[in-house]
């Protein structure tokens, strides 16, 4: 893999039959760049995710599939260069790995629209991925409305409050299990420090 642009983040799924050189998209989110990659297992999106720490990367979540082996293969590639956070399960149980189809990653930001801020990436399984920016308000009903249309899973990103997490449980009930993404120990320095960048990003955009 190569590129010549820096991402401030990097969301990694799984999901089988997939070629992480090819099954990428980069969202521009308020001025810097996020990449979404998509690896059919723990070794390639380790490896994927030792690239883009060589590069800069500042911050790596990990999405749809991944358990404490694959997301521990990340962790080892990255060997500290960036935080890397893992979704994990709260409320209706933990969907079995190897029948999801249709999954919805959910990311707070003030400046967003769920209507125009949002990637739905089609899967040769049949089944898709959907990434979503909102303001925190409007979660809940965003999450909703994706279960609605057949969202099995709903992840939520690992900058997004653990009240707000607990609304969009509520608002989807016990339909489907939520996941929030939380830092592992070796990780809460780096995602602070990441944390603070943004919100003086922000800050600076009025």
């Amino acid at each position: 893999m190569t590129t010549d642009l820096v991402f401030a983040e990097t969301f990694i799924f799984l999901e089988p039959g997939t070629d992480p050189a090819v099954d990428r998209v980069v969202v521009d989110n308020a001025g810097s760049h996020t990449l979404l990659v998509w690896a059919p297992d723990g070794s390639a999106a380790a490896r994927v995710a030792a690239e883009l720490a060589a590069t800069g990367v500042r911050l790596i979540e990990l999405y749809r599939g991944f358990d404490l082996a694959s997301a521990a293969q990340v962790i080892e590639a990255v060997d500290g260069r960036a935080p890397v956070g893992v979704a994990g399960a709260f409320g209706a149980g933990t969907a079995p790995r190897g029948s999801l189809k249709r999954s919805v990653t959910i990311y707070e930001h003030p400046l967003a629209n769920a209507a125009t801020d949002r990637v739905v990436r089609e899967h040769a399984t049949g089944g898709w991925t959907a990434v979503i920016g909102a303001p925190d308000a409007d979660l809940p009903q965003v999450a909703a409305e994706l279960v609605d249309g057949g969202a099995e899973l709903v992840e939520i990103c690992g900058g997004t409050p653990l009240t707000t997490a607990a609304r969009v449980r509520e608002a989807v009930g016990d339909r489907v299990p939520v996941r929030l993404v939380s830092w592992p120990f070796e990780s809460i320095e780096g995602a602070a420090a990441f944390k603070a960048a943004f919100d003086a990003r922000m800050a600076e955009r009025g």
